[in-house]
This record gives C-alpha cells, sequence and structure tokens, in this order.
C-alpha cells in the first residue's frame, strides 16, 4: 500500500484518465467482493430518474470481505431459504432484519429495504454486525437487558424502545422479536426482528409505515438525552415521527396496536416458512427434541452465544447421542478445515481422519472417551480438499451443573510435524487449549443450572 501511494503521488493524472482509472478499481473491486444481495442500487436509482418516479431507497448489493466470517454470513440466509425469498421480502411493507446466533456476536444477515430508509444506513454499513447500533445514550437498559433474555431464552419478546438513526435522531419503536427454529432439530436458526416506529403523544398512534429490529448496546453522537428532539426535513424516511420526548411513560401501547406488531412478525414467519430449503423452518420448536444434557440434539442459542465468543478451533460433540455427533463447530474450525457448518454438525469426527492417521492416536482418543478422562495427541488430520495437516487435538469431558458430562469438547491446533520451541512471552498450544476448554466449561454450567433469573414485578 505504500508503494501504491508513492506512485500516485508522483502521478499526473488528467481529470478524464482519473475518472476512467478510478472506474476500473471500483469494477476490480466489485468482481472480488463477495455479493449477498441481488439488488444494485445505482441501476435502479437511474431507472428511477429516467421514469421521474422517486420510490424508496433500495438495498444495495450486499458485500462481504471475502473472510471466512463473510462467507458465514451469506451462507446463513441462501443455505436456509430459496431464492425466491428475497422478491418476495421485497415486496413485504415490514422493515426486519434476521440476525443469526449461530455466528459470533449474532450478526444481521439479512436487511429489509425499510430498514435501511428507516435507519439511515446502507447495507454495507450493517451487514454482519449486531444490531446495538441502533442504541443510543436515553435507550433504557432495563429494556435492553428484556430483550437480552429473550435471546437467550430462545422466546418471543415485545416492547417499547427508544432507537437511533445513523445522523443520531431518536425515535420511539414498539419492537417485536420472535425465534426462527429448524424442523429437523429445533435448534434456533435465525431471530426475526421487526418494530413499529411510534408517535410518543397522547393518542399512541402507531406509525403504518415499517419495522426494523434491534439487540444489544452502543453509543450514538446526539443531543442531550434530557432533551432529545428530532427536526426530520421532507426527505428524511422518518420525516413522519414528531419530535421525540424520552419519557417512557409517554408510549404507552395500546393492545390493538400490539396485536397489529404480532401479525406484522407472524407474516414475515409465514414468507420464511413458505419458502425455506431441506425439511424447513418453523415458528414453533419440534416438541420431539429432548432437553436437557442426556438427550439433546442441539445446542440452544444462549449456550451458542456464549461459545461463539470462544476464539478457538474446537468442536462440541454428544456422547449420548449415536456415534457421538459434533453439536456446535467454531469458526475457527471451520476455518482450519474448509468444511462448512452443514457439513460437520451431525457427524462424528472421524471424518478428520486419513490413510495416514496414526490409528494408535485413535484408539487412545477412544479410550480417552469411554473413560470419561482427557487426553492430548498429536495425529495427522485432513482437510476437505485432502490436504493433510498436523493436529495437537485436545480432548476433555464438559460437565454439566449436576456433574454428568455433558459433552466432550475437541480443541484442535495446527502445529508443525516437528516441535517448535515456544518463546517465553508466549502461551504454550496446550495452555490455550486449557483455556478454551475451560471457557466452554463455564459457559455450559452456567446455562445448564437453574443460574440467576430476573424477577419481573407485574
Amino acid at each position: 500500500m505504500g508503494l501504491e501511494a508513492a506512485a500516485k503521488a508522483c502521478t499526473i493524472v488528467l481529470p478524464e484518465a482519473e475518472k476512467k482509472k478510478k472506474e476500473e478499481q471500483e469494477a476490480a473491486v466489485g468482481k472480488n467482493s463477495i455479493k449477498a444481495h441481488v439488488l444494485t442500487v445505482a441501476e435502479e436509482e437511474e431507472e428511477e430518474e429516467e421514469e421521474g418516479v422517486k420510490n424508496s431507497i433500495k438495498a444495495p448489493s450486499y458485500t462481504a470481505t471475502g473472510s471466512s466470517r463473510g462467507d458465514l454470513i451469506m451462507a446463513s440466509f441462501k443455505a436456509a431459504y430459496k431464492d425466491t425469498l428475497k422478491e418476495a421480502l421485497h415486496r413485504a411493507d415490514f422493515n426486519f432484519v434476521l440476525t443469526d446466533p449461530r455466528i459470533e456476536d449474532n450478526p444481521i444477515v439479512y436487511a429489509s429495504d425499510g430498514f435501511l430508509e428507516m435507519t439511515g444506513y446502507t447495507a454495507e454499513e450493517i451487514l454482519g454486525r449486531n444490531c446495538r447500533f441502533l442504541q443510543g445514550p436515553a435507550t433504557n437498559r432495563h429494556t435492553i437487558i428484556e430483550i437480552r433474555d429473550a435471546i437467550r431464552e430462545e422466546r418471543t419478546c415485545q416492547v417499547s424502545i427508544l432507537n437511533y438513526t445513523k445522523q443520531g435522531k431518536p425515535f420511539w419503536n414498539l419492537f417485536h422479536m420472535a425465534p426462527v427454529y429448524s424442523k429437523e432439530d429445533g435448534r434456533v436458526v435465525h431471530f426475526v426482528g421487526v418494530q413499529t416506529p411510534m408517535i410518543p403523544n397522547s393518542d399512541h398512534m402507531l406509525l403504518s409505515s415499517g419495522m426494523q429490529c434491534f439487540c444489544a448496546p452502543t453509543s450514538v453522537n446526539a443531543s442531550s438525552p434530557t432533551n432529545l428532539h428530532a427536526h426530520i426535513p421532507h426527505a428524511d424516511p422518518c420525516k413522519h415521527i414528531a419530535p421525540i420526548d424520552v419519557d417512557e411513560d409517554s408510549c404507552e401501547v395500546k393492545e390493538a396496536d400490539k396485536d397489529k406488531a404480532k401479525s406484522s412478525v407472524k407474516s414475515v414467519l409465514s414468507q420464511l416458512v413458505s419458502k425455506c430449503k431441506g425439511l424447513g423452518v418453523t415458528e414453533t420448536r419440534c416438541t420431539t427434541v429432548a432437553a436437557g444434557p442426556a438427550g439433546e440434539t442441539v445446542i440452544c442459542s444462549s449456550l451458542m452465544l456464549s461459545l461463539t465468543k470462544v476464539q478457538q478451533s474446537f468442536v462440541l460433540a454428544n456422547p449420548h447421542l449415536p456415534d457421538s455427533p459434533i453439536v456446535h463447530a467454531s469458526e475457527m474450525f471451520l476455518r482450519l478445515t474448509g468444511y462448512s457448518r452443514e457439513e460437520v454438525v451431525g457427524r462424528n469426527c472421524r471424518f478428520l481422519q486419513g490413510p495416514d492417521t496414526d490409528r494408535r492416536a485413535v484408539q487412545l482418543i477412544g479410550e480417552s472417551l469411554r473413560a470419561e478422562k482427557s487426553c492430548t495427541v498429536k495425529l495427522l488430520n485432513y482437510r476437505k480438499d485432502q490436504t493433510p495437516f498436523w493436529n495437537l487435538l485436545h480432548i476433555s469431558p464438559v460437565r454439566s451443573s449436576s456433574g454428568k458430562v455433558a459433552f466432550f469438547a475437541g480443541v484442535q491446533l495446527e502445529v508443525a510435524p516437528v516441535e517448535e520451541p515456544c518463546f517465553a512471552s508466549e502461551a504454550s498450544p496446550h495452555i490455550k487449549q486449557l483455556g478454551a476448554v475451560g471457557a466452554v466449561r463455564v459457559a455450559v454450567r452456567s446455562l445448564q443450572g437453574q443460574g440467576l433469573r430476573r424477577v419481573h414485578k407485574s
């Protein structure tokens, strides 16, 4: 980058040549970017201007950096739903987002056009981010906690909350969130969140236009939290919102308004259900999925959110199910092996073995699993493309709050064929693995026990 900057400084570029060069650079960037949305804003705006019609802003092409996280965000929507869903959602009057609790920080994987209009953000600015950027200095923290509890407990939630646009303008919303379950195993694949902007006056009127999503806290540049007013020009997407009173009492919602918000969520959910892939998704969890460490086939989203914070290559396997299948695989594991999450979850870890894998190491692993003991082995594993790599594998039982083995954690670390010296300033590979196992144990025990629960006064 330094060489490129130097070259540009020494080159005189004529206006036309500079324009052409810029267009070529943008075209090159476009080829390398990952597309996760089918609409292109520039083309649509040109067509609208030719027709003399000013329609609502369309969602620009979703792009990602090409990283594995970007791939996961793209695949989250594409793997679950048919291509026709996007067209159907574009016709909907609702403003909403989908988030994926299986990916670290529960990021946005789809945003409707109305959501972008409402908040003033572009798709590139929000895709892959947690929805907390909508919060600001006067957002009620108790409301945030209430929503977090609903996410952890995988249930619906409806609250009134103060959010902020990109320009820092506050607006009240009736927020409704609902989980989307997999029909196959009952896990939460997405959360859908919609919000109806409200006029905080004595009539408690709800706007007829759109909704959006919300998740958790940050700070936003805005005016004083004790005297927030939104002056909305004619072209602003929130032009119908009156000056904002941050007093929560001014935003009491009628039952009819709550019912309207629920029906809006149901409308979005029905589109997701009708245009899903495979066995599909559903609004309600499958009742055949057993609960508890001795029978769970999936990881609940609350535990999933905790596990995504563990920045190591690891998997969780459930020894209480036939063939001890993997029930969770970290993003770093997917990057290391080249497999997608769908290709890993539900399989025994032996798919990483190959012709030159040491059978004695495999036998030692089996003995440790049967004895419910930890073990560390170095063995040759194979990626999806069949390239071999040396894996320093640490396996350890993970016990529930009752003391029984709930899972086995397997932490992988790619190492050189010959052991290399470890510098004093660096943690040894085994210490890193023990740290990962410790974090997993804390997450499992805290969420499978009764824990501390908030008591809501009626």
